[in-house]
């Protein structure tokens, strides 16, 4: 059974608030639900949202599948990332940020150090050619002298 989270549509014409639910994905947009989450009005400014964290979590992790706007709700209030596990205790995301950094740091030497060698090597190859062309050009000068 594939189970969504999705909206629900609410309200009357033209005063529309939805309720995020999780459902059977092939039930029909006003069909039962299992379960529900909390409400989306779109109608104040600024729009509201209220999700229960806790369950919207314990959907995810049971595998259900969040509609692209459902995800993009889930997103704004931080459900999103705590689910992927980028909520993480500030100690630890300051160590990997160093880590990461330092990662960073050695690629970034190693990159210029691949560089100016092949600068280096570039400049010694142009240098070789420029001093055999000038000794071509040195004896065809020296044998134009003598005829």
């Amino acid at each position: 059974m594939a189970v969504s989270i999705r909206l629900k549509r609410m309200g009357r014409k033209r005063k529309a608030f939805y309720r995020v639910v999780v459902a059977d994905s092939r039930t029909p947009r006003q069909g039962v639900t299992i379960d529900d989450l909390g409400y989306y009005d779109p109608m104040t400014e600024p729009a509201k949202i209220k999700i229960d964290e806790e369950k919207a979590l314990t959907w995810l992790k049971e595998g259900a599948i969040p509609t692209d706007t459902t995800r993009s709700l889930l997103s704004k209030i931080g459900v999103m990332r705590k689910f992927r596990g980028q909520d993480q205790p500030v100690e630890e995301a300051a160590e990997e940020a160093t880590e990461e950094a330092a990662e960073e740091a050695t690629e970034e030497a190693a990159e210029e150090a691949t560089e100016e060698a092949t600068e280096e090597a570039t400049e010694e190859a142009t240098e070789e050619v420029a001093e055999e062309e000038t000794q071509k050009a040195e004896p065809s000068d020296s044998e134009s002298d003598g005829e």
